[in-house]
């Protein structure tokens, strides 16, 4: 892991120290977080992505103990260095215990400590490259619509695999039939989310009203009918993906209510005033040209900047033809096998419905 790649969250209640190892971090490349106290330390592993942590074990309102729990709580992969000028061991044993990765005495050597975390980082990267690649890979088989060995496709699925990992929105762009769902749901299971659930609603399918229900969530006594608070999308995939299919669709009077929710990871149910916080990763797919969704006023220039942090790009089938036989045989289970004429004619047809398209046909065939 590159220092410039690496997220570093400093957590000490003296000033010195924490403007000390921010100078001296930073000056190595890396982006740092510092936190006065153990809540703001808890604060910012809510809200941020961090590789490595150093925690002070004695501070005001929590304890380093009990920021490194919290930490790994929400970010398991987190390594943390517990930090402390009074060191016993009873508390060294038990920060090893709640899983610190080392115990430092202040003051230390700056260049131990250089050495030290370079070492953490580049371990860190190591597991992390493993996992996804295997992730990605396990995927690439279970998944068989996906199937194929087209440069096309294989740069597609590349791309998943080196963005998956990121906890941020990512959107699925593509024709229709393409397979962005698919692709969606690729990214989830190549995520470390991927043992929370993977849920999908489509954007311009469903009544504003009734979407926006669905999304947030209701109180009790929100409308005619609401009997009982009821938990919506955004809080039942919390601890997984959810995948906003057609987001061009969605409708503008929703589209600040989204936009709040990606920059403020909180929201409020319909109904409601307290807000509800918000862990959900979001994939979104759309087969528009959301930059012309934009130009033309149907979208939010500051919501398309927030979904279009990453894109994968799924190539057409017509993009793909090395593939289609491929497919055929996979879409034909073993039931039968095309002909050379059939292939030929398969394979001098466009196909704008996709492999959407292709399935139906073979289907019916």
């Amino acid at each position: 892991m590159t220092p410039s790649a690496a997220r570093i969250l400093v957590a000490d209640d003296e000033p010195n120290i924490r403007s000390l190892l921010q100078k001296v971090l930073g000056g190595e490349g890396y982006t740092v977080f510092v936190a006065d106290g153990g809540r703001e330390a808890v604060a910012l592993a809510e809200r941020e992505p961090i590789h490595l942590a150093l925690v002070d074990l004695t501070m005001p309102d929590l304890s380093g103990l009990e920021v490194l729990r919290a930490v790994k709580e929400r970010q398991p992969d987190a390594r943390v260095m517990i930090m402390t000028a009074y060191a016993t061991a009873e508390s060294a044993v038990e920060a090893m215990k709640q899983g610190a990765l080392d115990y430092l005495i202040k003051p230390f050597a700056l260049d131990e400590l250089k050495l030290q975390i370079r070492r953490a980082l580049g371990e860190a990267a190591l597991v992390e490259e493993n996992e996804s690649l295997r992730r990605a890979l396990e995927l690439r088989n279970a998944d068989r619509p996906l199937v194929g060995r087209s440069p096309a496709l294989l740069a597609a699925l590349d791309l998943v695999r080196r963005v998956a990992g990121q906890d941020t929105t990512i959107l699925v762009t593509g024709e229709t039939g393409t397979g962005k769902e698919l692709i969606a749901r690729a990214l989830h299971g190549a995520s470390t989310r991927n043992t929370g659930p993977f849920l999908a609603i489509n954007c311009g399918a469903i009544p504003e009203s009734l979407l926006e229900r669905e999304l947030f969530g209701n109180e009790r006594g929100a409308f005619t009918g609401a009997d009982a608070a009821r938990a919506g999308l955004l809080e039942a995939a919390a601890a997984g993906s959810l995948f906003l299919d057609e987001i061009a669709d969605l409708p503008v009077p929703l589209q600040p209510k989204l936009l709040r929710v990606l920059e403020g990871h909180d929201f409020l149910r319909v109904g409601g005033t307290r807000p509800v916080r918000c862990r959900t990763r979001f994939i979104a797919a759309t087969n528009r040209d959301l930059a012309r969704e934009v130009r033309d006023g149907r979208f939010r220039q500051d919501l398309y900047f927030r979904v279009t942090a990453a894109v994968v790009q799924v190539p057409p089938l017509r993009a793909r033809p090395e593939d289609l036989p491929i497919l055929v045989e996979h879409m034909l289970e073993g039931r039968a096998h095309a002909t050379p004429a059939a292939m030929t004619a398969l394979s001098a047809y466009d196909w704008p419905g996709n492999v959407r398209e292709l399935r139906n046909v073979v289907n019916t065939a």
